[in-house]
């Protein structure tokens, strides 16, 4: 199915607006869709107990172009889970961090994450004007979003210094920080990193096969450790989680 033709482009789901606003940004840069195999495109699922069964659905949406190796957004709706999974991971004759987005409503809480995630180490990948640039807009967002507890160090090390990091109370004055501070944050980064991706130039062989292992060590690391894997076991199960996450999510196509 069609993410055009499914609730997660209509504003009752809560990000919407941003996920509309990737599929307008990349369109800009001659992208082409990904066929997902049909079981990872669209899904639905009941879960909970059976006095309080819920509804849930998934839809992915992908795609690639000549700079791009591969992109997914992953969207989940339900009544106590909602998430925008967005990964950009770029050709490796480029070197360029991922975009890493996670937003992801909880039954309590939003959780915010939104990085340029490095795949080499920072000195190799970031160059003084681009750090300086991340940091000013994190801290920035910062000055009025409130920054989660520090992360630690084996997961810090896929971030850069420039990673957003919230935790939010599902309460109007979250709303309200999403809507006014979030979103145009979020409009930043992204158009930022396309800048970034699409002005590079090609790197000599060796730096590929150092980004090559890089972008594997990142995503053999996702496929043991993703930290949306006991949720998405809860809404779908087992099996359909362990094959998203093992041969779609994090695979370099």
């Amino acid at each position: 199915m069609h993410i055009e033709k499914t609730i997660f482009l209509k504003n009752k789901w809560r990000w919407s607006k941003f996920q509309k606003y990737i599929i307008y940004r990349l369109n800009q840069y001659d992208f082409q869709e990904y066929k997902i195999p049909l079981e990872y495109a669209y899904k639905e699922s009941t879960f909970g107990s059976r006095k309080n069964n819920q509804n849930a659905k998934l839809c992915t949406w992908a795609g690639k172009n000549y700079r791009i190796n591969f992109c997914r957004s992953v969207c989940i709706n339900s009544p106590s889970y909602c998430v925008l999974n967005f990964l950009i991971i770029p050709k490796s004759q480029y070197n360029i961090p991922f975009l890493g987005i996670d937003f992801v409503s909880l039954p309590n809480y939003h959780l915010i994450v939104l990085d340029f995630q490095p795949s080499l180490s920072i000195s190799k990948q970031f160059d003084k004007s681009l750090l300086k640039e991340l940091i000013t807009m994190k801290d920035e967002f910062h000055q009025k979003v409130p920054m989660a507890a520090k992360m630690s160090g084996q997961i810090a090390q896929f971030f850069s210094p420039g990673v957003i990091w919230s935790k939010l109370p599902k309460d109007e004055i979250s709303e309200n920080l999403i809507n006014n501070n979030l979103y145009p944050t979020f409009q930043k980064y992204l158009d930022l990193y396309l800048n970034i991706l699409f002005r590079a130039e090609e790197v000599d062989l060796k730096v590929q096969k150092e980004l090559i292992n890089g972008q594997t060590q990142y995503l053999e690391y996702r496929k043991s450790k993703d930290p949306a894997r006991p949720m998405l076991k809860i809404l779908f199960g087992e099996t359909f989680t362990e094959s998203l996450i093992n041969n779609l999510l994090f695979k370099i196509i």
